[in-house]
């Protein structure tokens, strides 16, 4: 057995152990995150390979709205390179973890923590976002839910503005383990949790149909490894009009 396949069998051994594993409500999820959050991480503490990758496209000063911040890592990435970073979480422990940092005032901009449900996020910002950027979120979230959330995008990004995407691909090892979630077309509970994978030719299609142009979409493996796990990913950038 390949260490791939092992991965993929002590997946669907979890899922079928852990009680509960059958729901993919807002309090599973919320529950989920709020004990992944409530110890300290140091293995996830340094800004993702993806942050890295979008430095080069966003400048001090600007907005910038994260999509499911977690335990901040990439927001404070973005707040140290001198942007305006307006970041959310649907995990309560995360945020109330991020808004106690005593360092935040030290900040060009004052980075601020939000508790939000991707279905309901705050609308003052329409049309004044330079960035909405969304690392392994939008997996993690229904396809009723992500497509709220990327018409709240489209509307609150201005013109010239970016979305900045990460994704896990239908196309990754993990596609198909755990358990389906019914309904629901490529969802699976894995590891506790809910994940559902994307189609790339699908979200370039949904995104343009939001007015938005595809400047960049790269799926492969290689860009987001995290111990034995090597994603296939998808990367869009998509730009609103001028």
């Amino acid at each position: 057995m390949t260490a791939r396949s092992r991965k993929r069998a002590a997946i669907a051994r979890t899922c079928h152990e852990r009680p509960g594993c059958g729901t993919n409500s807002w309090v599973t999820e919320s529950a989920y995150w709020d004990e992944y959050y409530s110890h300290g991480r140091p293995d996830i503490e340094e800004p993702s390979s993806f942050a890295r990758h979008c430095r080069a496209r966003v400048a001090s000063d600007q907005l910038l709205f994260e999509l499911g911040c977690g335990n901040g890592r990439d927001a404070l990435f973005f707040a140290h390179q001198g942007l305006n970073v307006i970041a959310c979480d649907q995990s309560a422990v995360a945020i109330a973890k991020l808004d106690a940092r005593p360092d935040l005032s030290r900040f060009r901009h004052r980075p601020s923590f939000i508790t939000a449900d991707f279905a309901a996020l705050p609308q003052q910002h329409r049309g004044e976002v330079d960035f909405v950027y969304s690392r392994f979120s939008m997996h993690a979230t229904t396809a009723a839910t992500a497509s709220a959330a990327l018409a709240w995008t489209a509307a609150s990004l201005r013109p010239g503005g970016a979305l900045l995407l990460e994704a896990r691909s239908v196309r990754g090892s993990l596609y198909g383990c755990g358990l389906a979630v019914a309904g629901e077309r490529d969802a699976f509970i894995q590891d506790g949790h809910y994940r559902r994978f994307l189609r790339s030719e699908e979200l370039s299609a949904e995104l343009t149909s939001l007015g938005l142009t595809i400047d960049e979409l790269v799926e492969a493996d290689g860009l987001a490894m995290f111990r034995d796990d090597d994603p296939v990913v998808i990367r869009v950038v998509a730009t609103r009009g001028q």
